[in-house]
């Protein structure tokens, strides 16, 4: 099994992952203290599901740019666990800059970074 998780204000679908995929065994959410930010994690059978289809998924379930240029009080963030996930999330970043006009706002951290701040977390799945 492995861990991750995601956070993001503004819309953002965290059932979504508890049916989106086989491989998806655990899915719990929770809030960013202080902000206006969901947050899911999610522990999956890599065999099953990959990382990177978690992240096409997430990136799918909110919007991740700022507006006209100007950040608002939208978030996205990518809270990863190792530096496989850091490399595969630079990379899906990356991927996704020509898709949108505006920039996309979403921080990739680690997530012991956050471990204090995040409120606490319930299971939904």
């Amino acid at each position: 099994m492995e861990r991750a998780v995601f956070g993001a204000s503004e819309f953002f679908s965290q059932q979504a992952f508890i049916t989106s995929f086989r491989g998806i065994e655990h899915v719990q959410t929770g809030h960013l203290k202080g902000k206006n930010v969901e947050i899911v994690e999610i522990w999956f059978n890599p065999w099953k599901v990959s990382y990177n289809e978690l992240l096409e998924l997430f990136f799918d379930l909110h919007n991740p740019t700022s507006r006209e240029g100007k950040q608002i009080k939208n978030q996205s963030l990518i809270f990863f666990s190792d530096i496989q996930q850091l490399t595969v999330a630079k990379q899906k970043k990356n991927e996704l800059k020509h898709l949108f006009t505006d920039e996309i706002i979403t921080e990739i951290t680690p997530v012991w970074e956050y471990a204090n701040s995040l409120e606490e977390i319930k299971l939904i799945s």
